[in-house]
This record gives structure tokens, sequence and C-alpha cells, in this order.
């Protein structure tokens, strides 16, 4: 059974342009996802309050200027984090690289790597989202 929720927002906030940006035809359904998306992120925790023995998988994501390359660590000879897929790309008119690395160990290793990544200078945004944990699946 589906419960009918209520709330205001601010006057600057303009719902229908986020909603229709968003690509929604129904504001009911994007605040549904938006607050479906929200509860999974705290129920399943970030990273910093994960306990640091924890198995993880997730995708990291780093944006960093193009001489900053030889600096970042080679995620395929860390004996702690499992590299499973990366790829690298040129956003030219930014003039940024972007790595995506799918990622699996233990949450401290990941969040040491993750903080230590967003510390180094020429790197501008770094990001760690988790994978789902299932019993069964697709794999």
């Amino acid at each position: 059974m589906a419960k009918v929720l209520s709330f205001s927002v601010d006057d600057d906030l303009d719902m229908e342009t986020l909603v229709k940006k968003a690509g929604y035809k129904n504001r009911s359904r994007f605040l549904r996802d938006a607050a479906t998306h929200y509860a999974e992120a705290l129920s399943s925790g970030d990273l910093v309050d994960r306990p640091g023995e924890e198995s993880v998988e997730g995708t990291l994501v780093m944006y960093y200027q193009h001489t900053v390359g030889e600096k970042l660590p080679d995620f395929r000879h860390q004996h702690n984090i499992g590299l499973i897929s990366s790829t690298h790309a040129c956003m030219t008119d930014s003039h940024t690289c972007v790595d995506t690395l799918h990622l699996s160990g233990q949450v401290g290793a990941i969040r040491d790597v993750v903080e230590g990544l967003r510390r180094m200078e020429g790197v501008d945004r770094v990001a760690f989202v988790t994978a789902p944990a299932r019993d069964d699946g697709c794999c």
C-alpha cells in the first residue's frame, strides 16, 4: 500500500524545473525516486560510516589534470584493493582526465585511497559509489 506524504519547500527551489530537467513527467515519481535514493544512501552508509574491515565493491570516479597521471597510484598492484576493471578518458572541452575504476576490498583500504586522492594537488574530484549488496543475481 502506498503512503501519501506532503511537505513544503523554499520558494527559491524551482521544483518543476528540477523535475523536467531530470526527465520526469510526474513530480511525485521524481520525489519518490529522490527520497528512495537518499534513503538507500543513508541505510547503506558512506565509506566513512562503515566498519573498516567490511568488504565492499563499487566504482571510483576521479577527475584530474592530465599532468597528475604519473603520480596516481597504480591500482593494479595494490595488495589490499582488487581492481576489477578501469577506463580512462580525456575530456577535450574541459581539458580534464577522468578515470573510472571498479574496485573491491575492505572499506578502510578504499577509504584511505579515496581520502589520499582527494588531497592530491591536481585531482579535482573523487567519488566512490558502493555497489548494492545482493545474495544472488546476475553474476
